[in-house]
């Protein structure tokens, strides 16, 4: 299942703990803090509809104000403490913020019930957001992101939430990664959107019993156990990647060389005019371009934000790499006399390429080595380089919009 309102940023967590979140530690009713006669599911189906309440009343609330204002006051006792507290947290106000190391961190909040958690709540309409300086009126010239992070970098507590009303983050200690890590879910399109799945992810993940109860226990709390399984899941993944592509590659090469179509590139690597180190290279490159893809899918970064809905859909639909692993499942139709798989993920690279009809989609070419015309040569382009698979594909001509072929019967085996 697809949660488009949530992000997950760096390493805080990995994507496939959404999918497996109800069989997962910590689940049964009294993990929560219910009585045992309470179901999970049920408890979020009523926090569902009161937080849909608070947020109607919200709404009204800011609509009414005058230009200029932030909405802070609004934003934290109409929505955010409301909302927080059908979660199972107690919010207090720090009027003077937190003190670390002669430094005034003007952090709004604290989770009393769970070891005294920053939580920073700013207006939802202040213009800067989570992610800007404030232009005035601040202690630290930093963002309220930036803010917060720097906190639990050089205090004792591991997690911290930030938010602005319209985007709810969880932030992590990071100071020992460079870049940014974060859960992010965006509450305006969850309510907005009646996203009831979302918000139920929302619940099971960032419930107040998901976080430590005490400064002594951190390690032990719900959340670091999903934290520290993720990275030993990503250690076991890149374990077993040097396996994964050297079993690729000699896949790909074994299927481009056996097929009937392929008697010109046969030729060349008989004659010695495509050297087994070049093949070699043309093949990686062509696994990483796949990985690749698939990981900016994952991430949401093919389009920027604010790109055209109706262009995501296209690509979604039509030459996405998602959309390719979902054919490439369904066995069952394979078909070797075909391959017109190969050809629509052909198409999709075209899109990243510097020259291709990328831009018609709305899709910026991707600079470099790996997505350069030639980096994974000219025997995998027609004629040459034909592979047996089968796909639903969309016209190729970007002037129009793309609409599905009639499908011929087969699946991607190289």
């Amino acid at each position: 299942m697809s949660y488009p309102c949530i992000r997950i940023e760096g390493a805080i967590l990995a994507p496939d703990i959404l999918e497996r979140l109800e069989e997962a530690p910590g689940q049964r009713p009294n993990d929560f803090g219910l009585d045992s006669a309470i179901k999970v599911k049920d408890e979020i189906a009523r926090a569902w509809a009161d937080a849909q309440d608070y947020w109607r009343i919200f709404q009204r609330k800011i609509e009414n104000l005058k230009p200029g204002a932030t909405a802070a006051t609004e934003t934290r006792q109409q929505w955010i403490i409301p909302l927080l507290g059908l979660l199972g947290y107690q919010l207090e106000y720090q009027a003077r913020g937190a003190q670390l190391s002669g430094k005034i961190y003007p952090i709004s909040h604290r989770v009393t019930n769970r070891a005294d958690t920053p939580i920073h709540i700013v207006g939802c309409l202040e213009a800067a957001g989570l992610d800007r300086k404030p232009e005035k009126g601040v202690v630290l010239r930093m963002s309220a992101h930036a803010m917060v992070q720097e906190y639990l970098n050089l205090k004792e507590q591991l997690y911290g939430l930030v938010t602005n009303g319209r985007l709810l983050r969880l932030l992590r200690d990071s100071s020992r990664l460079v870049k940014l890590s974060y859960l992010e879910f965006d509450l305006e399109r969850i309510f907005g959107d009646g996203l009831f799945a979302d918000f139920a992810i929302l619940f099971r993940l960032l419930h107040a019993s998901r976080l430590p109860a005490s400064a002594d226990s951190a390690a032990e709390c719900l959340i670091e156990r999903f934290h520290q399984d993720s990275l030993d899941s990503g250690a076991r993944i890149r374990e077993k990647l040097s396996g994964a592509v050297e079993t690729a590659i000699r896949d790909f090469a074994n299927g481009f060389l056996s097929h009937p179509a392929n008697q010109t590139l046969r030729q060349e690597v008989a004659s010695g005019s495509l050297k087994p180190d070049d093949f070699y290279q043309y093949l990686l490159r062509l696994i990483y371009r796949i990985l690749f893809l698939m990981v900016i899918e994952e991430r949401g970064l093919i389009f920027p934000l604010g790109a055209d809905a109706r262009q995501q859909e296209i690509y979604q639909s039509y030459y996405s790499l998602q959309r390719l692993r979902r054919l490439a499942e369904k066995r069952f139709l394979a078909d070797r006399r075909k391959f017109d798989l190969w050809l629509s993920l052909r198409g999709t690279f075209r899109l990243f390429e510097a020259g291709g009809p990328g831009p018609k989609l709305g899709i910026a070419p991707l600079d470099g080595d790996l997505f350069d015309p030639n980096a994974i040569g000219g025997w995998l382009k027609p004629p040459w380089g034909t592979m047996c698979c089968w796909v639903a594909c969309a016209p190729w001509d970007f002037t129009s919009t793309p609409t599905p072929a009639r499908p011929s019967a087969s699946t991607t085996r190289p």
